[in-house]
């Protein structure tokens, strides 16, 4: 008994921790790239946002952050606000995101900005 009481504690530990720690690449103002290591990343740069917390996740080492966060197509970025999804942009078949990405992103990051004060 006092066996199981130990792994159910340990189970219950670990849930809480991977729970909160696979949340917390969407704390703040968070910048997230989804890609593959296949992808050209060099139509995308997230060094305009090096304020503000930034991630990429690649499809073949990040399978479950990608699945959770259901995405469909390569490369795709979002901006996350304390949790929330405040912009989600995707290449489509093109696998380019699109040339206005980085002024989306950034007139939502203004717009964040502004409303903290």
């Amino acid at each position: 008994m006092k066996y199981l009481k130990t792994k159910l504690c340990v189970a219950i530990a670990l849930f809480v921790f991977s729970a909160t720690h696979s949340q917390s690449y969407k704390d703040d103002i968070s910048v997230v790239l989804y890609t593959a290591e296949f992808i050209k990343n060099d139509n995308f740069s997230l060094k305009p946002f090096k304020e503000h917390n930034t991630y990429i996740f690649y499809l073949s080492k990040d399978k479950k952050i990608h699945a959770n966060d259901k995405i469909m197509y390569l490369p795709t970025l979002c901006l996350f606000n304390n949790g929330e999804l405040i912009e989600k942009i995707e290449s489509g078949i093109a696998m380019k995101l699109p040339e206005s990405t980085t002024e989306r992103i950034q007139e939502h990051i203004e717009e964040l900005l502004q409303d903290k004060f």
